[in-house]
């Protein structure tokens, strides 16, 4: 009885090591960065340093764990795969380069610290033009030059989330964030207590690319100073649904909140208690487009305030 118990403890043992494997990718791993490393290979005890992020995801492989110690210029890299780079409050800097990230579905990509200020950044901070998720954290992408380049391009080829929090948008010479996906896929964008300033767009969300529908949500954000719209909307073949709430969007040059439908495709904005001030239009409306009110707006004192094409009542 005794050699039988120890035996079945043992092949137990042997399951639950088993599902922890399969559990944990086995090239799922750990890299460091330091401002002071000099590794080739980023482990924890001999870190990569300046540089030396793309050889970072390189070691940590898919599903790993990036890790900066300190701040340093890391420089740009192309993803390609699941990550998760973890670079606390801005560690991660790249003045003058890019990210790319072409992932294939299902992926999952995690940026956390990353300040591009890109000076003589000729082409967009960020550039997502593959699929599955990106979460980009306490991301600072701004000063990138042609109107073509954007702080964050988000051109997905198939089904893709996009997720940002508490980052900020600024000076780039296209919009701080444009949302033009190029297949028939659904793509979902979720916004939160992040600012959008002195661009030429804030948001700019643009369904002539592809069929499957946008769908943003953005809450508790800040649309200021852009040299045209704030938020723009605009469609022609796929559905842009935008939906604000608790937000700034103030002292555009153009209009606070713009959308333009041309096409079949139903393009909307819809705005709750926010404030819409000190624009040239408050709201401005265009072909089949709606800017719709949730209530609780305070549209005033721009130089022409427009109207909403109608209401949502809440429930």
């Amino acid at each position: 009885m005794t050699k039988h118990r120890s035996t079945v403890t043992l092949m137990a043992g042997i399951c639950l090591l088993a599902v922890a494997t399969a559990a944990t990718p086995a090239s799922a791993g750990q890299a460091y960065l330091s401002r002071t490393g000099s590794g080739s290979t980023c482990s924890l005890a001999a870190p990569c340093g300046p540089f030396g992020m793309a050889t970072a995801i390189f070691v940590a492989g898919a599903n790993g764990e990036v890790i900066c110690f300190d701040k340093g210029n890391y420089g740009g890299a192309t993803i390609s795969q699941s990550v998760t780079i973890s670079c606390g409050d801005g560690l991660w800097e790249d003045p003058s380069g890019s990210v790319m990230i072409n992932t294939p579905a299902g992926s999952d990509v995690v940026i956390e610290g990353l300040v591009l200020d890109g000076t003589s950044e000729p082409g967009s901070a960020i550039l997502m033009n593959g699929q599955g998720a990106l979460h980009l954290r306490r991301v600072r992408a701004g000063n990138t030059t042609g109107s073509g380049n954007h702080g964050l391009s988000f051109t997905p080829n198939g089904p893709a989330t996009l997720h940002i929090i508490d980052s900020v948008f600024y000076n780039n010479a296209g919009s701080g964030v444009l949302i033009k996906p190029t297949s028939s896929a659904t793509t979902n964008v979720h916004i939160r207590n992040s600012r959008f300033e002195h661009n030429l767009h804030g948001l700019f969300v643009d369904g002539t690319a592809g069929s499957g529908g946008i769908v943003v949500n953005v809450a508790e954000s800040a649309f200021v100073d852009n040299q045209s719209n704030g938020i723009g909307a605009f469609t022609g073949s796929g559905n842009a649904v935008v939906s604000v709430i608790n937000s700034q969007i103030s002292g555009n040059l153009n209009a606070g909140i713009g959308t333009l439908g041309t096409g079949p495709a139903i393009v909307s904005v819809r705005v709750g208690n926010s404030q819409i001030t000190g624009n040239n239009w408050g709201v401005l409306n265009g072909g089949s487009g709606q800017i719709l009110t949730l209530g609780g707006n305070h549209l005033h004192t721009n130089v022409n305030d427009g109207t909403f094409t109608g209401s949502i009542a809440t429930k």
